[in-house]
């Protein structure tokens, strides 16, 4: 079975930063912001050489040599957010949506977000994240 994570449900889920550094490869390699259940935002320098259409599908990196790869991607925005005086480097910001995730990959990316995303809901006042389990991300 396949679910489609369209335009109208990319709010739907709420977003969380990243434990430490996690990163994304969607034709440039990025720093990711947030990611949820139904998307992801990073940053990445722009690169002049390239200039085709990001591909369709990318790779998550989180810690501890965790990653998912073969993840279809939407870019929903893709916008300047930093410009040097010299005009380079380019700091880019983009949005993607995830597309449509088969039961596996959505269970993958359940695993993923826990086991590399700060979920406050799952931390102590210490900073201990505690694991209740893959339900809580698509239940809230």
């Amino acid at each position: 079975m396949k679910t489609n994570f369209t335009l109208s449900n990319r709010r739907r889920f709420p977003r969380f930063s990243p434990k430490k550094e996690m990163y994304v490869l969607h034709y440039n390699f990025g720093k990711v912001i947030d990611i949820g259940m139904g998307g992801i935002l990073f940053n990445y320098v722009d690169k002049d050489y390239l200039n085709e259409k990001p591909p369709e599908r990318g790779i998550l990196f989180g810690l501890n040599e965790d990653y998912m790869d073969e993840i279809p991607f939407e870019t929903i925005s893709d916008s300047i957010i930093s410009k040097s005086a010299s005009s380079k480097p380019v700091i880019k910001q983009r949005r993607i949506l995830f597309g449509d995730l088969t039961d596996s990959q959505i269970r993958m990316l359940e695993q993923f977000i826990i086991a590399n995303a700060r979920i406050p809901q799952l931390t102590y006042d210490t900073g201990n994240d505690l694991n209740l389990g893959q339900d809580y991300l698509t239940a809230i």
